[in-house]
């Protein structure tokens, strides 16, 4: 047989079947979920970010507020006494109040101080605005010997100042720094992206400079949508959300990291892949040896079982395979002893038969022998004087006489066995049996000690209350002639494997294995003067209730006879 159509064999490709699919839908599984949970944690961080952005300048502009609220009610009053320039005015009050940037405008609109361009004062307010949002401006911020535009938060509030009406603003800058900032603490790329001005407001060589033209539209982008972007050579994710409808903040992650955990994680898939296809063929070796040598071993028990030959001893471990094994055994036990039973009863119904014609055939010859040396004797009664021929006829007669009743009496026996009548069943107290048979026996014990062990639970069984009786009884009395001497003598009833086991053991000289083989076997004694009848009447019994009788001796070590007997609730 080919070694993939053996039973090893196909176990073998089914456990790899088995094993390669989940391995391969696991490392599939694995990477896809760790690329959606990345997508979730980007997109979550992302959006942490955006907020986090979003509530520090909502808390500068509320410090900027509160500021400007004690610049008008405190500082300017206080500046009143003072002989100060009015362009000093606006950066020593900011460098007080922690403001980067700070100017005050007079009622014609002209700058009268400003701390972030000095260069303005006198000249004309021109902030660059974003409509809706007046805390939100583009500023002149001196740099160097220039000045360049940048985004400030600028709330502002109206005071006095040398007796004509002001207008005070001021705030924190939102620059490259601030981004730069916040980006450090996040741990990701932010920008500002002012649409108006089609700029970006980000630190020097953040990838989202590189960010053409993003289309954020507040009608058009939906809520927590992230993005993929190619900037400076590497893959990104990045999300946005309106500070102002035309000033959007922009947060951004490199792609990296994912690419990096999807390759380990392509790695580690193969990786265990390997290793599970390894386990799993060596596993696979193991547990098909296990199945398939008590397989082997129940296929080969079986066809010795069918050709009637001795049937192998069949592996019986855990599992089902142990049960199967175990149920065989069972099997083979069960069938063992239905044909142990069926020989017995074979056996017996030949002997039967035999008996009943041997018994035919020597009746015929005995009553005409007898009833002739009865009337020869009965005509030399007649004579006057028989003289030493009578004598000596007289004298054989009577031998002969004697040794034709000892026949009929064994003829008598052969009938008797061979018209052993059908058992009437009904259920029986074993224990009340036993009780009965030694009472009867109790005058021939003499010296012999009886013990007996009768559970008081024992089950009933179906039987013939008097055959029963009979053949414990040949039973008890063989076992007090093997102890002429004084022995003991057990009698014991138990339950073993389903039926009801009663024992009959004497301490006498025991038998040897050609005795015990040829036990049963009618006409064969070893006692002085027996008819060898008694055990094959014990067997036919036993067999007539569907049981079995088994017998264990050694020389020297006693007898001991068990009647295995078919329980009731069985």
């Amino acid at each position: 047989m080919s070694p993939l159509r053996s039973l090893r064999g196909r176990l073998l490709l089914a456990f790899l079947a088995v094993a390669m699919p989940p391995v391969l839908l696991l490392g599939v599984a694995v990477n896809l979920l760790v690329a959606r949970s990345f997508e979730v944690t980007t997109r979550e961080r992302l959006d942490q970010s955006l907020r986090a952005v979003r509530a520090e300048i909502d808390r500068r502009r509320t410090r900027a507020r509160e500021a400007l609220q004690q610049v008008v009610s405190v500082d300017l009053p206080a500046m009143e006494t003072r002989t100060i320039r009015d362009a000093a005015i606006a950066g020593e009050v900011a460098a007080a109040r922690d403001l980067a940037a700070l100017e005050i405008v007079g009622s014609d609109g002209k700058v009268v101080s400003s701390r972030h361009w000095p260069a303005g004062f006198g000249l004309a307010d021109r902030d660059g605005l974003f409509a809706g949002d007046e805390s939100l401006r583009v500023e002149k911020v001196a740099e160097g010997y220039g000045a360049s535009d940048q985004l400030a938060i600028m709330p502002q509030a109206q005071g006095e100042w040398r007796g004509r009406l002001v207008v005070v603003r001021g705030g924190p800058l939102l620059d490259a720094a601030f981004c730069q900032e916040l980006g450090n603490l996040a741990g990701v790329e932010v920008a500002l992206r002012d649409q108006v001005r089609g700029r970006w407001i980000a630190p020097a060589g953040s990838a989202l400079l590189e960010l053409e033209d993003p289309v954020l539209r507040v009608d058009s982008y939906p809520p927590a949508r992230m993005r993929d972007a190619t900037l400076a050579g590497r893959g990104y994710r990045w999300m946005a959300t309106p500070l102002h409808p035309e000033l959007w903040i922009v947060t951004a992650l490199p792609r990296t990291a994912l690419d990096e955990i999807q390759g380990n994680v392509g790695r580690l898939a193969l990786a265990i892949a390997i290793a599970v296809l390894v386990g799993a063929l060596g596993a696979a070796l193991i547990l098909s040896e296990r199945i398939a040598r008590p397989v082997g071993a129940l296929a080969r028990s079986a066809r010795a079982m069918a050709a009637g030959e001795p049937a192998e001893p069949v592996p019986a471990g855990p599992g089902e395979i142990g049960d199967l094994g175990r149920a065989f055994h069972d099997l083979s036990d069960q069938l063992h002893t239905s044909r142990e039973r069926l020989l017995q009863a074979e056996r017996v119904a030949a002997w039967r038969e035999m008996a009943r014609r041997l018994a035919h055939e020597l009746k015929n010859p005995i009553f005409p022998i007898q009833l002739s040396i009865e009337t020869l004797r009965r005509a030399l009664a007649q004579e006057a004087a028989p003289g030493r021929f009578g004598a000596l006829f007289r004298e054989a007669s009577d031998t002969i006489l004697e040794e034709l009743r000892a026949l009929k009496g064994i003829i008598d026996e052969f009938s008797d066995f061979a018209r052993m009548p059908q058992p009437r069943m009904a259920p029986t107290d074993v224990a009340e049996v036993v009780t009965h048979v030694l009472d009867l026996y109790r005058p021939r014990v003499g010296t012999v000690a009886v013990e007996t062990s009768l559970p008081p639970d024992l089950p009933r069984v179906a039987g013939d209350r008097d055959l029963l009786a009979r053949a414990l009884g040949n039973l008890v009395g063989n076992a007090l002639d093997a102890m002429p001497d004084g022995g003991t003598l057990r009698v014991s009833a138990s339950v073993a494997d389903g039926s009801l086991a009663i024992e009959v053991a004497d301490t006498g000289p025991g038998l040897t294995d050609e005795q015990r083989t040829r036990l049963f076997t009618p006409y064969y004694t070893t006692k002085k003067g027996g008819t060898g009848l008694g055990l094959a009447i014990v067997q036919g019994i036993v067999s007539d209730h569907g049981g079995r009788i088994q017998v264990v001796s050694q020389p020297g070590q006693g007898t001991r006879f068990t009647l295995l007997l078919p329980r009731m609730d069985t």
